[in-house]
């Protein structure tokens, strides 16, 4: 992997949790909030510098950034009548702050996806179990699968959509399946083992996408609209998949994200900057999670004090959100140890 590839991949993914903490410090400002820190990295801080109320830097992981708003934190000591703390906002302003994250990626979704329209093409997943780019040695290629070809059934059970097709795939690492394919209006029959993932079955394809380009200003905004809106709902069914048990769930840490964007990067243009847009739509939808620690379990506690107009004891919140938050870098821990690694250690 060269030297330029891993740069454009940490570059592209700090930027992307960079503008997610940018939405949080732009609400926070227009709630009248004081942001004390808008800090571009984690850990220790190696440059700052004071423009107003608010001390800028940059840490020593450049691994994204974080705002620290005023009253925000366990700890902070802020005097009741401080009204430019968090803690004492409304609570509807608190919800502002806090969706404008996730809200802030979903834009620039919006925004990476209008420029793709109008440039090099907006890549438009085709719709159903269709066969789109082959892993180089990969069970599919093994199996003489090729671009285009439509699954209709795996082992004589019929599949309509690649969620379905997924779900079948990784239920059989290691175990020889039958496909029943579609290909240039003729009905054939492959045979296709899927590589054993840790206990996951791996196809190596993707479901095939087109590139797409807009022919003005108008057309790119309904595209990118259109297609950011398609994909999250894709997004949401596989969580759902997950969640009622139909599909296994494939966790990467940021490990294993950065080399899929590695991957893409090698790969050209159209496919680095479609997957940086993917990611953004998925950090957009995994943050508003109702999980302790993300912003969806904060929203939790928020949209209970709106309804019942009565707040969480602080110190149970806090104590939430902070087993939330160790629950969930050791479970990062675990997924990149016993996943990222190995995929890495395996090629």
């Amino acid at each position: 992997m060269s030297a330029l590839v891993v740069a454009i991949t940490v570059l592209a993914f700090a930027l992307l949790i960079v503008v997610h903490e940018l939405g949080h410090f732009l609400a926070a400002r227009a709630c009248g909030m004081r942001v004390e820190r808008f800090s571009l990295g984690f850990g220790p801080v190696v440059w700052k510098r004071q423009r107003g109320e608010t001390e800028w830097a940059v840490s020593a992981l450049p691994l994204g950034g974080y705002v620290r708003i005023a009253g925000m934190a366990p700890g902070d000591e802020i005097k009741p009548d401080d009204a430019a703390a968090y803690c004492n906002q409304p609570a509807w302003r608190r919800l502002l702050v806090i969706v404008a994250g996730p809200g802030m990626n979903y834009v620039a979704a919006l925004v990476l996806g209008f420029v793709l329209a109008l440039s090099i093409g907006f890549p438009r997943i085709v719709p159903g179990p269709v066969i789109g780019d082959r892993v180089e040695g990969g069970a599919a290629e093994a199996a003489g699968l090729k671009y285009g070809d439509r699954i209709a059934a795996v082992d004589g059970a019929p599949v309509t959509t690649w969620q379905e097709l997924v779900a079948e795939v990784v239920r059989r690492p290691g175990k020889p399946m039958e496909l029943t394919v579609e290909r240039d209006g003729a009905r054939l029959t492959l045979s296709a083992t899927p590589r054993d993932d840790g206990g996951v079955g791996r196809l190596g394809v993707g479901q095939a996408a087109r590139l797409t380009q807009a022919s003005g200003v108008v057309e790119a905004a309904a595209l990118s609209l259109a297609a950011t809106n398609e994909r999250a709902v894709l997004v949401l069914a596989g969580l759902g998949q997950v969640a009622s048990g139909r599909q296994k769930a494939e966790l990467r840490g940021p490990l294993g994200i950065a080399q899929e964007m590695a991957r893409s990067a090698r790969a050209g243009a159209a496919p680095f900057l479609g997957m940086v847009w993917f990611i953004s739509i998925v950090l957009a939808l995994f943050n508003l999670l109702p999980i302790p620690a993300l912003d969806g379990g904060r929203l939790v506690f928020l949209v209970y004090e709106i309804v019942t107009r009565r707040r969480v004891n602080e110190k149970v919140e806090n104590f939430v959100h902070l087993v939330g938050f160790v629950a969930l870098f050791g479970l990062i821990l675990w997924v990149t140890v016993t996943g990222d690694l190995v995929r890495i250690f395996k090629r």
